[in-house]
This record gives C-alpha cells, sequence and structure tokens, in this order.
C-alpha cells in the first residue's frame, strides 16, 4: 500500500502550502492508496476523513501531543484525542511512539513550489516517495498493520432536543382557537411539512434564541429571509409579520423537497449580542463558529510578484482556479507557467484564524466531549468549520447584529399592534422620497438615495419594493425602468399587480410557475432556485412544463418569451419575505425622522458619528447646527437647533463625554475656562484632549478666540507664575502679558483647526 505523507495541511497556518482539498488530486496524480496527515490539532479531520472516503483513498491520523504521536486507528480513537486536546482526559490508552521517529514532515504541494518558496522546514510531494521515507521501519510497519476505519457519524451531536413536534404544536395551541378559519388551511399545511421534514426541534431552538434575547431586553429584528413567510414561525413569535397578510410563501422557506434545514436568522440590537449569547450559556453548551481568512486574488498575484519579480496576473481570469485559466498552465511559456502554478496553489490559502461573525452553535449536550475547542475566549470557539461541523449534524444559528435596533431603542421605539399595521405616514414617504435617508435603514447609500428619488414611494407597498429594486443587478437589468415606466403586459399587470406585472420577487417566480406552468409549490422552488443558480441541467425539465402549460394560456411565442424574462430576472428577484420585514424597520426609522428630526439626528449622530453628507442633510431641514458645548457633553436639541455631542471630536471619544457628564453631574457646570482646567486634572482629562476640545470650539461660550484659550492652558497649569511666564516666553518666543490681547483667531485657523478635528469645517460651511 502506497501512503503519502507525513503531510502537515495549510489549518495549520503559517506551517504549510497544501490545501486538504489539494491532497486528493495531488495523491491521485501520483496513484497513491493512503494519505497520512500529521499535525497538533483536529482541525483538518472532518474534511480530510470526508474527501479521503469520497475519492476511495484510506486516510490515517496521526496526531502530534507533547514530545509523542499517537495513531488513532478508530472515530473512538479521535473522540479520545479531541477530549485529550479539550483537557478533559488526560489518560488514554493509544498507541504512540516518540516524535524523533519522524524525520520529516511534507509541506509544499510541488517540487517548482518547494524551489521558489522554500521558507518553512520540509519536503514537498513525490512521486513513489512515500511515508515509509520520512519515519522509522519499525513505526511504518505498525502503520501498515494497522486498519484504519474513521467513520464521521460517529461525531454525530446535533441540534438541541427539545421536545420535537408535539411540543411544537402544543404551544401553538393557546393560539391556534383564536386563529380565523382562513388561516387554518395554511397552518395545517405547514405543519404537516415541519413534521414529515422533522424540523421541530430547530424552530424551537430558535424561539428559545428569541425568548432569552428578549429576557435580556433586547429588541429582536421583526424577521429576515424567507422565515418570515411562515405562518407556524410567526405564531410562535420568532418573525412579527404576518405572512398571510402579505401573501408570503411557505415554500420558499420550507417544502419537503428541501433535504437541508431552513435558515432563520435573527437580527439582535448589536449593544446585547454578547449578553444574548452569554444569557444562552445558561440553557445550552455554547460556542462560536471558527472561519478562516484566506488569500485570495489581490493578495495571491502581490505575493506572487514579490517571489518571481515578474507579474502575469492581467492574463488571468477571476477566480484563479477558473477552468479558464487552465490555458496558463498549459503554455509554453515557462515564466507564466511557473506563475499560474504559485497563484494556483496560494488562492484559498488559510492565513489566519477568525471567528463568523453571526454563528453560533448550540447544543443541550457537552460539545468538548465530541468537538474540538479554543476555549481561549470567554465564548469557546469551535476549531470545525460550518460545513464541517454540518458533517456531524451540527448547524448554526445566525444570531446577527443590527445598529438600527439599538437606535430605535435609543429613540424609545416599541413594538406595539400599531407599529404593523399604521404604515401610512405621508411625513415619512415624504423624506424618502426626497432622498433624506441619511440614518433610514437600508436607504442610506448614494444608490438608494437616487433610486427613491425616482421611484417616490407613497405607500409601504411601494416602500418594499424599493427595497428589493435597490441594487445595481435590477438597475442594470431594465427591471427598475420597467417597473418605473409600466410597459408590462397586460396579463403580467393583472397577474402581479402589486409590482406592475414586473417579476421583481422570488415568489412571483413561485407564484407565475405555479399559476401558468401548473408547477407544483416544491417544483417551484426549485425552479426559482435552479434559474437564479443557473443550474442548466436541474431547470431543463421544469423548463418545458412550464412552457408546455403556459402556452395552453398564453400561446408558445408568449410563455417562451416569459421564460426568457423570468430567466432574465430570477438571478436579480429579491425575497418578498425578507424584503417586506426589513421595509418596517425602514418605515419605523423614517417615522421618528420626520416626526422629530432633531432628536432622531442627534441620537443618529452619537450612534453613528457625524459626516458631511449628514451635516449637508440636516441643513435642509433648516435644523441649525452648534458646535459641540463644554455645558451639554452628551449634546442637546431643541427646535431647529442641535448641539454635537463631544465623542464627534478626534481624540475625544464617548469615554472623555462620559467622564465630564459624570463631572457636571457631581459638581455642576464650569464656570470659566479656567474652572475647567482645574477641573480637568482631576478627572484624568490630558492636554492632547483638551487642545481638541478647544480646536472644535467647545468652549466657545467662554471666548471664541481658541488660539487665545491653546495658550492659557499652561497659564493656568502653573497658575500664571512669573517663573512659568518666563518658560512661556522662552518656548513661544514672544512676551505673554496677561491680557493676551495680542493673540488673535482667524477665520483660517478655525477652518483648519475644524478640519483636523471633525473632518471638514462647520464654520466655513454654515
Amino acid at each position: 500500500m502506497k501512503i503519502l505523507g507525513p503531510i502537515v495541511t495549510s489549518k495549520s497556518i503559517g506551517e504549510s502550502y497544501i490545501q486538504i482539498r489539494d491532497l486528493i488530486p495531488l495523491a491521485k496524480r501520483f496513484h497513491y492508496d493512503g494519505i497520512a496527515i500529521l499535525e497538533n490539532h483536529p482541525k483538518s479531520w472532518i474534511s480530510f476523513i470526508k474527501l479521503c472516503n469520497q475519492f476511495n483513498i484510506k486516510p490515517t491520523i496521526l496526531f502530534e501531543y507533547e514530545n509523542n504521536v499517537f495513531i488513532p486507528s478508530n472515530s473512538k480513537d479521535l473522540i479520545e484525542i479531541i477530549k485529550l486536546y479539550n483537557g478533559i482526559n488526560k489518560n488514554i490508552s493509544i498507541p504512540y511512539f516518540s516524535k524523533n521517529l519522524i524525520y520529516k514532515k511534507i509541506v509544499y504541494p510541488t517540487k517548482n513550489f518547494n524551489k521558489i518558496i522554500n521558507n518553512i522546514d520540509g519536503d514537498y510531494i513525490k512521486k513513489d516517495y512515500g511515508i515509509e521515507n520520512y519515519i522509522s521501519k519499525d513505526i511504518y510497519n505498525r502503520i501498515t498493520n494497522m486498519d484504519f476505519k474513521y467513520n464521521l457519524k460517529d461525531f454525530y451531536v446535533g441540534i438541541p432536543k427539545m421536545g420535537g413536534f408535539k411540543k411544537l404544536y402544543e404551544s401553538l395551541l393557546p393560539i391556534i382557537s383564536k386563529l380565523p378559519d382562513s388561516y387554518m388551511d395554511r397552518l395545517k399545511y405547514e405543519l404537516e411539512t415541519i413534521r414529515k421534514l422533522n424540523i421541530s426541534d430547530y424552530i424551537l431552538s430558535v424561539k428559545k434564541i428569541v425568548d432569552v434575547a428578549k429576557n435580556t431586553g433586547s429588541l429582536v429584528g421583526p424577521g429576515r429571509g424567507s422565515a418570515v413567510g411562515s405562518l407556524v414561525v410567526y405564531l410562535l413569535g420568532i418573525t412579527l409579520i404576518d405572512p398571510i397578510r402579505y401573501n408570503l410563501y411557505f415554500e420558499r422557506f420550507l417544502n419537503l423537497s428541501r433535504h437541508e434545514l431552513p435558515d432563520i436568522d435573527l437580527d439582535v440590537e448589536s449593544e446585547k449580542r454578547d449578553e444574548i449569547i452569554e444569557s444562552l450559556s445558561n440553557y445550552f453548551e455554547i460556542a462560536q463558529v471558527r472561519t478562516y481568512v484566506k488569500m485570495k486574488s489581490k493578495s495571491v498575484f502581490k505575493k506572487v510578484k514579490e517571489f518571481l519579480d515578474y507579474d502575469y496576473s492581467e492574463k488571468f481570469f477571476k477566480p484563479i482556479r477558473s477552468p479558464k485559466n487552465m490555458q496558463l498552465y498549459n503554455t509554453q511559456n515557462k515564466e507564466l507557467k511557473t506563475f499560474y502554478t504559485l497563484a494556483f496553489y496560494l488562492e484559498g490559502l488559510e492565513i489566519a484564524e477568525s471567528v463568523h461573525a453571526a454563528g453560533i452553535m448550540l447544543s443541550d449536550g457537552l460539545l468538548k466531549n465530541k468537538i474540538p475547542i479554543d476555549r481561549s475566549r470567554k465564548i469557546p470557539i469551535t476549531l470545525w468549520e460550518m460545513d464541517e461541523l454540518k458533517e456531524v449534524g451540527i448547524e448554526k444559528f445566525d444570531l446577527l447584529s443590527l445598529d438600527t435596533l439599538s437606535l430605535l431603542k435609543k429613540l424609545n421605539f416599541k413594538y406595539s399592534k400599531e407599529s404593523f399595521y399604521n404604515l401610512d405616514n405621508k411625513k415619512a414617504y415624504s423624506l424618502i422620497s426626497k432622498g433624506l435617508t441619511e440614518g433610514i435603514f437600508q436607504l442610506e447609500s448614494k444608490l438608494a438615495k437616487n433610486l427613491a428619488k425616482k421611484l417616490q414611494p407613497k405607500d409601504f407597498e411601494e416602500l418594499y419594493i424599493l427595497l428589493a429594486l435597490n441594487r445595481p443587478g435590477p438597475l442594470n437589468s431594465g427591471m427598475f425602468d420597467e417597473y418605473i415606466e409600466g410597459n408590462s403586459k397586460d396579463y403580467l399587470k393583472k397577474l402581479l399587480p402589486e409590482t406592475k406585472g414586473v417579476v421583481i420577487f422570488q415568489e412571483q417566480v413561485m407564484y407565475l410557475s405555479q399559476k401558468l406552468g401548473k408547477l407544483s409549490p416544491e417544483e417551484s422552488d426549485n425552479f426559482r432556485k435552479a434559474i437564479s443558480k443557473k443550474e442548466i441541467k436541474k431547470i431543463e425539465d421544469l423548463k418545458n412544463k412550464f412552457i408546455k402549460n403556459a402556452s395552453k394560456k398564453i400561446g408558445f411565442n408568449e410563455a417562451n418569451s416569459l421564460y426568457n424574462k423570468i430567466e432574465n430576472f430570477a438571478q436579480y428577484a429579491f425575497n418578498k419575505s425578507h424584503s417586506v420585514a426589513y421595509a418596517h424597520i425602514s418605515y419605523w426609522i423614517a417615522s421618528l425622522k420626520s416626526s422629530n428630526p432633531e432628536r432622531f439626528y442627534l441620537e443618529y449622530i452619537k450612534f453613528k458619528g457625524f459626516t458631511f453628507s449628514l451635516f449637508n442633510e440636516i441643513k435642509k431641514f433648516k435644523i441649525s447646527i452648534h458646535h459641540p458645548n463644554i455645558h451639554f457633553p452628551h449634546g442637546k436639541y431643541e427646535n431647529k437647533k442641535i448641539f454635537l455631542p463631544l465623542r464627534i471630536i478626534k481624540g475625544v471619544g464617548e469615554f472623555v463625554e462620559n467622564i465630564i457628564y459624570s463631572d457636571i453631574s457631581k459638581n455642576g457646570q464650569y464656570k470659566s475656562f479656567e474652572d475647567f482646567i482645574k477641573r480637568a486634572k482631576n478627572i484624568g482629562i490630558t492636554r492632547n484632549i483638551i487642545e481638541q476640545m478647544i480646536k472644535a470650539g467647545v468652549f466657545n461660550i467662554f471666548d471664541k478666540n481658541r488660539r487665545k484659550l491653546l495658550r492659557m492652558i499652561s497659564e493656568i497649569e502653573m497658575n500664571s507664575s512669573e517663573t512659568s511666564k518666563k518658560i512661556l516666553s522662552n518656548v513661544f518666543g514672544e512676551n505673554i502679558t496677561e491680557n493676551t490681547k495680542n493673540i488673535k483667531t482667524t477665520k483660517e485657523d478655525i477652518i483648519n483647526f475644524e478640519k483636523e478635528v471633525y473632518g471638514f469645517s462647520l464654520n466655513n460651511n454654515l
């Protein structure tokens, strides 16, 4: 048996250039029957075992621990090593040998790669040069005589057991009796699908997360993604949008042809996310999900250029491993071939470890008994990535930080029945239609402002359509123009009245495929998915069925034309469920902004900072903007007037703002600039911070001569003694008189000061 190894994979960051995905083709090229990896961590195991099993290669795992190397021959052994790695089992009875009996490791994919890049101690993969050349003969014989069998099913953890379908149904019983008859058929259909697909525990786990989040005092978003289309999920309080009211499709979320768990992603206040995760640990074993920072085309080309001192990057399509680039490897140009080889093996190389921005995993068992864990942080992190965790039955739950929810909380927004049913504030739509959308969720970009001014939404329906169209795709495809101009075919306008006959939403693709193409609900979702992903093989039968049945109603030519339109727009069509849910947040923010713009702007500035575009928009409201004022550290708003908070000044920040506010609360307002300087020393405000505040105009209330105030700091600090005046005279090269009358601050000085502390001048633009 020919065994390639011992291999170190690139998941040992900085110790190897061999990616797991390249191991199989390299082993096959040189006719190896098996591969042995040797590392001091379990990060590579799942992907390695899966790929070896998939391509009929015998996997061998060697685990380096302190001065020894363990030889786990089965899954049970691997689980024992995971416990050892996690620090919960030091006594394991697995064969081992001294690591000194391994002479060299393999860390480079090819000879040419190794020749050019030779910065790690190790060998490259060779033909007919197997593991027997790198380890002692006794160990080689031992390995070849062992039967290695690793089964990923033995690592199965699964999602928390929450009571299953019985518990789900019982949770809905108090609500069912109050439902209108029109809702019951939909509810029965959804429950039956959920029961057949056995996803009750998943849904109940998400409900538990929502309940825990609410108990921390966090606002939880009204919903996101296709989950908003589920009546069951809505009735459980996971989402807050009635899917029947908006004609949202359950099949977009879940149908019997779906073979993986659906996604129910949650938005929570950004300031509460960590607290929510900590609270969840009272109910579940919890961990965050490992991700890797990987080399992308730009950094790859830069690195290869450094190694070779020449550049062929302009000849490449992206990504580098695109089949189109194979011509570069088959070239007679040796330099280009070398450039391609290095770029090929560097693309995707892991260069740093990270944590998934939103993903967490939950378990009702002890994760550390089966999953390798990094416990260096407060919340543990799995060593396996999301795709690898799925192989052992673990699903991530996405808990996303949403700043806008925190802003809503600061503006005292609370959920009520009215907030979901009274969506007709004309002032809110007027703001959006004028493009005055700074701080309005999903509509802050330049593109969004332009589209808002063109579309001018007058009601909630047009608002969620605007959100769906607010992407370059719909604009470039002609979808937006067709909607604005309203030139769709009459039969489409009748079928799709809410969008003037334009296929804007994914659910509309499904609706047309059911209504005209006679596809089943499950087929319609597969139809939508296959078109958007351009999966030609999957779509052919459904396409023929659609055109055949649609031809009976609108004729063959029109059916074919409609299919082409759907194919064109489907890749840009948006999830209506997501758009409707997020449009609620956009509306709430716009409504609060329109009813009290001064308060909104102050809270938004405190939360997100102060920009020139925000400054210009505030002026359009005829609201006067005042420099930060030492009497109002947190800022202040009045009718048509805003005093900016101290935190927007470069080098000051929220921490200093809070210290000053606390000092004022305890000891009263500052009576003069001198009073502030004397008290500043006691509360830890440094000279640099004071200078930034002076330049920002914070002390204009005492004296508008900012240069004079800058000079006065030292005089006040040194009590204006004669000795100090002499020192200052020497430093500044001029006589300092008691009244400092000769010091002046010009308009140009103020402009320069403010550009330094704000990024632009308030005075110059008022």
